[in-house]
Parts: C-alpha cells; structure tokens; sequence
C-alpha cells in the first residue's frame, strides 16, 4: 500500500519515495471552482474532450498544496488540499504521523501550518495557514456514487508538478488488503478502514495521498487514503466521513469516536438472512453493561442501519456521536429486543478484551479486522 515519502534531512532537501501522503500545491488565485457545463451534465470522466479534462484540472489544481512534516531524522511529504478561503488544509494524517509541526507549500513558497487535528483511525488531519483569500475546493457528496462514474484524482507525485489521474468508481468496502502471500501460501488478515472507503481505479504514485478525489463538478467526494496495489487503483475516505471529523476539529481540537463497551465477533448465519455480527461480550462498567443486551445476541439494526456485517458496525461506529444516545435491536432465540444507551468517547486506556487489539495499527489508518472493530463503538473479539 502507499505509504508517505520518508526522506533524510541534509543541506538539501531531498524527498525519497514515500508511500502515504498530503495535499497539493497551490498558485495564488483565490477562486471557488467552476467546471464546464457538459461535466455538471455528465458525470462520466470519460465522455470529456481532452480541453474539458484540462480545463476541469486548471481549475482545480490552484487548490491543491503539497504537505511536508518532521525537521530531524526524515520528512514526510504528501499532497493536501484548501476547503475554505482561510487557509484550512485537508490532509492525510499519514504524512504528520506524530509530528507536531507542519509547513505547506504554496507557489513554491514553504510557510508553517497550525495542526488543528490530527486522527489517525480516520486518516484526516486538518491544517491552517496564515494566507489570505486561498483558493479552495467546494466538498460535494459521495452516497449519490455509482460504480463506473467517472472521478479524478489530483496530487504532487514524488518531487515532481501537480498532476492529475482518472478513472472510474469500482466499489466501496471497508475491506482493503486480504492477500495471497506467495512464499507462506497462505492470506493475508483481512485489513479494515474506520469506515467504508471509495475503490476506485485511478492510478497514483508515491505523494498524491491526502489529495482530493473530485466528481465532474469539481466537488471533493473523497480524500485518497492509500493504494491496495503499488498505485495501480485507490481508496478514498468520503466526503461525508470528513465532515464529521472536521467538525469535531472544530468543536474540540481533536476526534471524538464513540465507544459503548459491547465485543462483537463475526459468526454464521443460522438465520440465512445474512445477519453475522454477534455479541461475545459486554464490557463491566459501560454503558452497555447495564442495558440487557447478552452474549450470544446477533446484531440486528444500529439506530437506523441494517447490521449485516461488520463493515455496517464499523459505518454505525464511526458516525455516531459522543454525547447521543444510541437504539441497538439485536434477535435471541427469535425474538427481538431494543436496548437504548448513551455513547461515551472512547477511552485513551480501553478495556483490557479490546486493549490487545487496538495495539496492532497499521498505517494509513487501518487495522486488522479485528481491532479495527475493537478501536470504535463496539469491540471485536
């Protein structure tokens, strides 16, 4: 998978391959994006003219800034992108890693950013630099994709010019690496984001990470995460995910998942209605625990989301809100229940059954399946 630039600190700056990485840089003009009106009536990439295609990256591209973090040791270097005209940066969280300070290159010009946020299980962070009237790219919506839609993807690859990458939509799935290793015969765990990803394939290269993945309209959809496959296609966190971490950025300084304290585990389908997330645990002392929900319950529904599997937990988990109130309905001996319970953010230490788990992060942002379900509102054994 791609992962950032790492490079050794010398006279020069120098930025070797690095696999996950920021935002794009950006010339000076502030402008909100217009694309051609054949692009707003058509959302296939490929029906545009090559003037079209370039038009559309012109315009986009003033808005697109590459990121670079770390002053000892190695840089991280990626791409990265403006969403207001008050210098807030999206990027990906990759390329700060644990870093606590941050430049953006703007025309050439390397300035310091502020970190306003910085969430590795969603993969987002946020920047802001002192630059008036920058250009910016309008967020527009992912849950209207399809597959075989056209989408673009712009970014700084390795040292070289902003450049752009197309392609269609091929799938979304919170399933992102579950490989044949060759030389032991055997696959790989399966990996899971914080939340459902966009596939598309859209070939990139080393540093277009954290850019922005547009529709037609020159709307962002989606923020490029990682590459499964040495570039050859990509997964984008949506639109509507970095919302919700922005605005917990902007409300606390940080993200805030939520957690209520039940493992869950993937299991059969007695039922053959393809129901497979079952209650293992209930955590002592959580707000679960005193609720009535049991081991051995299959989860049913999470507020309103069907829970088939567990990618639709992990989808329940990232969006809820630390604060509210959560309605679980789970099915025991074919009868179903609802269990209502607030939602507390999760603890820095967590729970003994989960804490094993939550130490396997594996970057960008991803885990394996089962910490990733143990790392939001439910735990999986």
């Amino acid at each position: 998978m791609t992962q950032p630039w790492r490079s050794r600190v010398s006279s020069r700056i120098y930025l070797p391959k690095a696999l996950s990485l920021v935002f794009a840089t950006l010339p000076i003009a502030a402008s909100v994006l217009a694309v051609p009106d054949v692009a707003r009536a058509n959302d296939d990439i490929f029906q545009l003219s090559g003037d079209e295609a370039s038009s559309l990256f012109d315009k986009a591209k003033t808005s697109v800034v590459q990121v670079r973090s770390g002053d000892k040791g190695f840089i991280l270097a990626g791409s990265g992108f403006f969403i207001d005209d008050q210098g807030t940066v999206l990027t990906s969280s990759t390329i700060l890693g644990e870093n606590k300070t941050a430049r953006v290159v703007i025309n050439g010009v390397e300035m310091d950013a502020k970190i306003i946020g910085n969430d590795p299980r969603s993969g987002l962070a946020m920047l802001r630099v002192a630059y008036n009237e920058t250009p910016f790219l309008p967020l527009g919506r992912s849950t209207d994709l399809k597959t075989g839609v056209g989408v673009m993807t712009i970014g700084f690859p390795m040292s070289l010019p902003v450049s752009e990458s197309q392609g269609p939509v091929s799938g979304f799935d919170a399933s992102y690496l579950g490989k044949i290793d060759a030389t032991k015969e055997t696959v790989a765990p399966v990996e899971r984001f914080a939340t459902t990803h966009i596939h598309a394939n859209v070939p990139i290269s080393p540093g277009e990470v954290g850019g922005p993945l547009l529709n037609l309209r020159g709307e962002v959809i989606g923020l490029i995460a990682t590459s499964p496959d040495s570039g050859k296609s990509i997964y984008a966190l949506p639109v509507e995910a970095m919302t919700k971490i922005i605005s917990d950025f902007n409300l606390y300084g940080k993200a805030r998942h939520g957690w209520v304290g039940v493992t869950v585990a993937e299991g059969p389908d007695t039922a053959h209605d393809g129901r497979t997330v079952h209650v293992v645990q209930v955590v002592p002392g959580t707000p679960a625990s005193q609720s009535g929900i049991l081991p051995g319950d299959v989860v049913m529904r999470i507020d309103s989301r069907e829970i088939y599997r567990p990618s639709d937990v992990l989808d329940a988990s990232f969006f809820s809100h630390v604060g509210g109130n959560m309605t679980v309905v789970v099915r025991r001996q074919d009868q179903l229940y609802n269990y209502s319970f607030a939602v507390i953010e999760r603890p820095a230490t967590p729970a003994p059954a989960a804490r094993a788990m939550t130490d396997n992060l594996i970057p960008p942002a991803g885990l394996t399946e089962q910490a990733m379900l143990a790392d939001h509102l439910f735990d999986q054994q």
